[in-house]
C-alpha cells in the first residue's frame, strides 16, 4: 500500500473522526436518564458512533452476498454492482476501486474506528452517578464491542488492513503512524489485538448490562435501545472462530455459550417454521409461515426475541438516514410518506408534528435476484410430512413431499400470485428483503438467535463435538432429562474380555473400572479371554500348573460402541458417547443450566391422509403433560417439516447426513461403526461442518453472512470450497471465476490507491 493512499486514507477519517456526534438522527433517544449533564458530550458521542454504523449498514449485506453463492445479477445490473459481483473482473476493475461507488469506500470503516478510538481515550469510566454507579461503563463496554465489529468487516472485506487504538485528530499525528511500525490485523491476528480489552469488557457487560435508553425515534418507535446493541461475547465469539484453530474455536464456543447461558439467549424457540405440501389442485407447492418475524419486531430483547442486533433505518430523511438501497436492489421501490399533524404534541402544545412512513413497491427490474446455487442447495432438501390415518396418527409414516425441497426457500425469494388465468405461478424476488409485504427499521439484522446458535454449532464441531453440532441443527439443546442419552446404562457393548491376576506378576499395568473402555493389545503380561471358562481353561495350560484356585478373576469390558443401544430412548440418541464423556466439566457443553430452560409447551405436527390430498390435519406432540412437551427445536425443523422431535424414520438423521457427506466431499462409503470408531472424526468432522453451513444458507440467506461463512471455512478447508461454490452459483460452472478464486487474495477488495 502507498504510502500516500495511507495518508489520505487517515486524513480524511481525522476530518470526519469525532464531527458526527449529533444525535439529531432516527437515534433520538426517548431515555429516562436525566443525570447526564457532565457526561453529556461522551454520550452524544456515542450516539453520534451509532449513527456513523448506519453508513456500512446496507454493504454489510450487499458485500456479504453479491460476491457468495446464494445471489447473482441480472440484466438490469448496474456497473458498479456488477463489478462487485464480478469481483473486479471482465473489464469492471475501475467500478471496483476504493471510493468507486458509496459501497466501496474504506474510509467509512476508519471514521467509526477513529470515533471509537476518541471515545474510549477520553470517556471517564470513573464517573458516578447520584446512586455511585458508573455512570458510562456501559456505554464504553458497548464502544470497544462495536470498533471490534467494524475492525473484523475492514479485515474480512479488505484481507490485511492498519491497526491502531489511538485517535488519530491531527495530521502529526497521522504522520507519527504511518512512520512508526505500525501493526496490520487480519484474520489470523485480529482476535489477538482485540481479546485483551474485549474479554475485560465481557465481564462488564455481565455485571452492569447494556446501556438502557428505551425507545430509538421521534414521535413513533423506530425500534428498542437493546437491539442496536453489539453482545461482547458474541462478537468475541466470532473474532475466534475467524481465526478458525481448534484451540481458538473452543474458545469461540465460550463465548457463544457466554451469551446463550443469559437472560438473553437461551435455547431456540419451536415458534418460527415454514410449511410446505401437494395438493391436487395445484402443480406448485403450497407453502406458509408461521410465527414471529425478527424483521418487523422492534421490541425489547429477550429470551423469546430472534433479533438481538440490528443497523436502524430512519422513516425520514429529516431525521435521518432512510436505508433503502438493499429494498432497491433487490427490486422493491421504496415510497416515503411524510403527513403533518397540527396541535397535537402533547408535550408542545401548538406545534405540528410529523409523521413518516415508508412503503415499498416491487418493480420488474431487480439488480440481484436468488441464484440457481441458492435453489439447489434448498430443493436438496427433504420436506417430510406425516401421511396416514388421522384416527390412528401413530401409525403415520413420513414421506417426502416431491419437488418442496426446504420451505424456507419460497418465504425468502418466492413471490407467488395469481396471473391472468387466474392460475398461480411465481416470480423470482428475494422476498426477504421485503419481509410481511412492507418496510421495516430494524434491517439489516446483524445477528440473531438463531445465527448465534450455528456458529455455536460450526465452534463447537471444530472443538471436537461434531454430533453435538448436529444436534442444533436436528433437535437443538437445552435442559432436559430426557434429552440427552445416559453414558452409562444407553450405549450398546460389543465385547468383553476375562483376565487373570496371580501373585502380583500377572498384572494389569494400572486399574480400570469395569465397564471403562480398553484394547486387549493394551493389558500387558495379562492371560485374557472372551468368556470364565476360556479363562479357567487357559489357567490350567498354563506351563507352572496355575489353579483357578491361585488367581483374581476380573470381568472388563473389551469394547464399548460410541453409538446407543436401540432402546435408548433419549431425543438425542445420537450423539457419539466419546464426545458425551469428554464433555464433562466443560462450562460450554453444559446445557443443564437455568437459562437453557425455557417454558415447555406441546407442538403441532401436520397429517394428510394421502400424498397430494387437499385436507390438512394437525396434531399435538407430544401429549399435554409436565414432563413430555418441547423446550426447544432444531433449526432445520424450521424448513425441513415438523416432526416429532423423537422420530428416528426422518431422513435427517446424523448418520444417514454424515454418510451422505463423506461420499460428496471424499467419494468413500463409509457405515455407521465407521462414524462412530475414531478412524474417521476429520471426515464427521467436515460433513458436519458441511450440513452446518447449508443450513446458514437456508436459514440465514440475503442477510449479509454468505461470504464471509464461506471465507471463514475455505480458511481451514482450502481456497477451492470458496472457489468452487461461488463459480456454480449460477448452475453451471463458471471455470475462469473457479480458477481466480483459488487464490485468496482476489476475495478481497482493493484497499486505497493512488496511481
Amino acid at each position: 500500500m502507498k504510502r500516500k493512499s495511507i495518508i489520505s486514507l487517515l486524513i480524511f477519517c481525522m476530518s470526519l473522526g469525532m464531527v458526527t456526534t449529533s444525535c439529531e438522527d432516527m437515534l433520538t433517544s426517548d431515555s429516562e436518564r436525566h443525570s447526564y449533564e457532565v457526561a453529556q458530550d461522551t454520550l452524544y458521542s456515542y450516539w453520534g458512533i451509532l449513527k456513523s454504523l448506519q453508513n456500512v449498514a446496507e454493504r454489510y449485506v450487499i458485500l456479504g452476498e453479491c460476491r457468495g453463492d446464494l445471489v447473482t445479477s441480472t440484466g438490469y445490473v448496474s456497473d458498479t454492482i456488477a463489478a462487485i459481483v464480478n469481483f473486479g473482473q471482465n473489464g469492471t476493475a475501475a467500478k471496483y476501486k476504493d471510493g468507486a461507488c458509496k459501497y466501496l469506500k474504506a474510509s467509512d470503516y476508519y471514521h467509526i474506528i477513529n470515533s471509537c478510538n476518541a471515545y474510549i481515550a477520553h470517556c471517564d469510566t470513573f464517573l458516578t452517578t447520584g446512586t455511585n454507579q458508573k455512570y458510562m461503563i456501559k456505554e464504553y463496554a458497548q464502544v470497544q464491542a462495536i470498533r471490534a465489529w467494524t475492525y473484523m468487516q475492514l479485515v474480512q472485506v479488505y484481507g490485511e488492513v492498519p491497526f491502531y487504538t489511538k485517535p488519530l485528530l491531527t495530521t502529526k499525528e497521522i504522520d507519527e503512524f504511518w512512520n512508526s511500525d505500525y501493526p496490520t490485523a487480519n484474520a489470523g491476528n485480529l482476535v489477538d489485538l482485540l481479546a485483551p480489552e474485549l474479554i475485560n469488557m465481557e465481564f462488564v457487560e455481565t455485571i452492569y448490562g447494556y446501556p438502557q435508553y428505551n425507545q430509538y425515534g421521534r414521535t413513533s418507535a423506530v425500534c428498542h435501545s437493546s437491539l442496536c446493541m453489539f453482545p461482547v461475547s458474541v462478537v468475541l465469539g466470532d473474532l475466534y472462530l475467524m481465526e478458525g484453530s481448534a484451540a481458538s474455536c473452543a474458545k469461540a464456543a465460550q463465548h457463544y455459550y457466554n451469551y446463550l447461558n443469559t437472560e438473553y439467549g437461551g435455547p431456540l424457540l419451536p415458534g418460527i417454521y415454514c410449511t410446505g405440501g401437494l395438493t391436487e389442485r395445484s402443480p406448485l407447492p403450497m407453502y406458509s409461515r408461521a410465527g414471529t418475524n425478527p424483521y418487523t419486531s422492534k421490541g425489547k430483547v429477550t429470551a423469546s426475541s430472534e433479533g438481538v442486533t440490528c443497523i436502524p433505518s430512519s422513516t425520514n430523511k429529516l431525521w435521518g438516514t432512510v436505508l433503502t438501497d438493499v429494498n432497491r436492489l433487490f427490486g422493491f421501490e421504496a415510497e416515503i410518506r411524510v403527513n403533518t399533524y397540527g396541535n397535537v404534541d402533547e408535550e408542545n402544545e401548538g406545534e405540528t408534528t410529523t409523521l413518516s412512513s415508508v412503503s415499498l413497491f416491487r418493480q420488474d427490474d431487480p439488480e440481484l435476484v436468488a441464484s440457481a446455487g441458492y435453489d439447489t442447495i434448498c430443493m436438496k432438501q427433504d420436506y417430510e410430512m406425516y401421511i396416514g390415518d388421522y384416527e390412528n396418527p401413530d401409525q403415520a409414516v413420513i414421506k417426502v413431499m416431491p419437488k418442496v425441497g426446504d420451505a424456507r426457500q419460497y418465504w425468502n425469494s418466492r413471490y407467488i400470485y395469481m396471473n391472468e388465468m387466474e392460475k398461480m405461478d411465481t416470480m423470482f424476488y428475494v422476498m426477504k428483503q421485503n419481509p410481511s409485504t412492507s418496510f421495516t427499521t430494524v434491517y439489516p439484522m446483524v445477528y440473531r438467535k438463531t445465527g448465534i446458535w450455528l456458529r455455536f454449532a460450526e465452534a463447537i464441531n471444530r472443538a471436537g463435538y461434531p454430533s453435538y453440532a448436529f444436534a442444533v441443527l436436528k433437535n437443538g439443546l437445552c435442559n432436559n432429562d430426557y434429552w440427552y442419552p445416559n453414558a452409562e446404562t444407553d450405549y450398546a457393548t460389543k465385547d468383553s474380555l476375562w483376565y487373570a491376576v496371580y501373585n502380583d506378576s500377572i498384572y494389569l499395568p494400572y486399574n480400570i473400572p469395569v465397564g471403562d473402555e480398553i484394547n486387549a493389545d493394551s493389558i500387558l503380561g495379562t492371560t485374557y479371554c472372551k468368556t470364565k471358562a476360556e479363562l479357567i481353561a487357559a489357567i490350567a495350560e498354563h506351563p507352572d500348573s496355575i489353579t483357578a484356585a491361585d488367581v483374581t478373576m476380573n470381568y472388563l469390558a473389551l469394547s464399548t460402541e460410541n453409538y446407543t443401544d436401540e432402546s435408548c430412548s433419549q431425543t438425542c440418541y445420537y450423539l457419539d458417547k466419546r464426545e458425551v464423556m469428554k464433555s464433562n466439566g466443560i462450562d460450554y457443553m453444559n446445557f443443564m443450566t437455568r437459562y437453557m430452560r425455557s417454558s415447555t409447551r406441546t407442538v403441532t405436527y401436520q397429517m394428510k391422509k394421502e400424498l397430494r390430498g387437499n385436507s390438512f390435519t394437525t396434531f399435538s406432540y407430544p401429549s399435554n403433560s409436565t414432563t413430555d412437551n418441547y423446550i426447544t427445536t432444531g433449526i432445520h425443523a424450521r424448513g425441513g417439516g415438523r416432526l416429532r422431535y423423537d422420530d428416528r424414520n426422518s431422513s435427517y438423521n446424523y448418520v444417514t447426513q454424515v454418510i451422505k457427506k463423506v461420499k460428496e466431499n471424499e467419494g468413500i462409503e463409509i457405515t455407521k461403526e465407521d462414524i462412530y470408531s475414531g478412524n474417521y472424526d476429520a471426515e464427521v468432522q467436515d460433513a458436519v461442518e458441511d450440513l452446518i453451513i447449508d443450513e446458514c444458507a437456508l436459514e440465514l440467506a440475503f442477510e449479509g453472512n454468505r461470504f464471509f461463512d464461506l471465507m471463514r471455512v475455505a480458511r481451514r478447508r482450502g481456497t477451492d470450497y470458496l472457489a468452487s461454490r461461488v463459480a456454480k452459483r449460477n448452475g453451471t460452472e463458471d471455470a475462469a471465476m473457479r480458477a481466480f478464486l483459488q487464490s485468496e487474495k482476489n476475495w478481497y477488495l482493493p484497499l486505497p490507491v493512488n496511481e
